[in-house]
């Protein structure tokens, strides 16, 4: 493999415009309208600690926002990866308490494989909720599976075939503070495991798969960082301290124009992602994992800074903004940690490296 001057170029003149499309702006308007109907605060502490809706899931599958990434052949309602990174985002901003994002990576996947049959109708009906082992091909089973405490059916690898494993009921919460649905999923006796798809076409399927639920797990904790630092401005300019709106003094405004601008280069590196991932997905096969791991430490760190802003209060449970500082960093960990995206992304960077450094390359600058 090498690249030219032109192949260095090329990507970034096809696509470097981070701004949405009209029909995008409209799913993102929508999402948001839904989500500030049925999904406030007290809707979130309600599905604690379990982190399921099932009404709210059921809601959203009346409004059609289940069906977004999923093909209108199957009865979704059509657009690819971008358009579910927006809702996404925007389901991460309102700490919506289901795992759609993920879900609808799965029903993606199901039915990239051909197959699929009552499980897959079920899945895009609502019926069943399909889960994702995102690290079921680098470490062995049990897995923690996002998701997987509401799903009775996961996507995984087991011994590099593709399989769907099926469960009557959904395991047990796996309790943290963060109160997700996360479960630990594994081939036990109450586990049918359904061969999907085996070697070369398995390995492809996964790693497409695996490349969407990275950038809607990045696009959602960019929504949670920008919903933290959103509820941390408001604080600020409502809050008073020494005589004046603590919003004035420059060590909490500087800390907040910080926070938006790190999150807004976030959010520009997931859409850039799901745009390559969708469109170009072996120019820049690194690039999800980035995202992943580029949000994930912008949810960590800028949460953490929304709950300075709200001072001894933002330490409370009673605090909004404490329930997105305890999700920030067990969303990023479900998904295997910094460790897991810097290995997933070193062998594309060291390709990179090697194809510039090559004679050819050489020639052509």
């Amino acid at each position: 493999m090498t690249i030219s001057a032109f192949d260095r170029v090329a990507p970034r003149l096809r696509w470097n415009d981070y701004s949405l499309s009209d029909e995008q702006q409209d799913l993102r308007a929508v999402t948001q309208q839904f989500l500030e109907r049925h999904c406030t605060s007290a809707v979130v502490r309600a599905a604690e600690p379990g982190g399921f809706d099932e009404r709210l899931w059921q809601l959203a599958g009346d409004a059609g926002i289940s069906g977004i990434g999923i093909a209108e052949e199957i009865d979704g309602q059509g657009g690819d990866l971008p358009e579910l990174a927006v809702v996404a985002e925007e389901l991460g901003r309102a700490l919506a308490p289901i795992p759609l994002a993920e879900h609808i990576v799965a029903v993606r996947l199901l039915h990239s494989t051909g197959g699929g049959g009552s499980d897959l109708a079920g899945a895009v009906a609502g019926g069943l909720v399909l889960g994702l082992a995102p690290l079921s091909g680098r470490s062995p089973w049990p897995q923690l599976v996002p998701g997987g405490a509401a799903a009775r059916a996961v996507l995984g690898l087991v011994d590099g075939d593709l399989v769907l494993l099926r469960r009557e009921e959904s395991p047990p919460l796996a309790a943290t503070e963060a109160n997700l649905p996360l479960a630990v999923w594994a081939l036990d006796a109450d586990t049918e495991v359904v061969p999907l798809a085996a070697g070369d076409d398995a390995r492809r399927l996964w790693e497409t798969a695996l490349g969407d639920y990275r950038v809607v797990t990045a696009a959602g904790l960019v929504g949670l960082a920008a919903g933290a630092v959103e509820l941390a401005r408001g604080y600020a300019t409502e809050r008073s301290a020494f005589g004046a709106i603590i919003g004035s003094y420059q060590a909490v405004s500087h800390t907040l124009v910080d926070g938006v601008m790190r999150i807004a280069a976030a959010r520009n590196l997931t859409r850039r992602a799901a745009w390559y991932h969708a469109h170009e997905s072996a120019t820049r096969p690194e690039l999800p994992a980035i995202a992943l791991a580029h949000a994930a430490a912008a949810a960590t760190r800028w949460t953490a800074a929304a709950v300075h802003v709200h001072g001894g209060f933002g330490l409370t449970l009673e605090a909004d903004v404490s329930l997105y500082h305890r999700r920030a960093a067990a969303r990023g960990q479900a998904a295997g940690g910094l460790r897991e995206h810097r290995a997933a992304m070193a062998p594309a960077l060291d390709r990179l490296v090697a194809a510039r450094r090559s004679p050819r390359s050489e020639e052509t600058r």
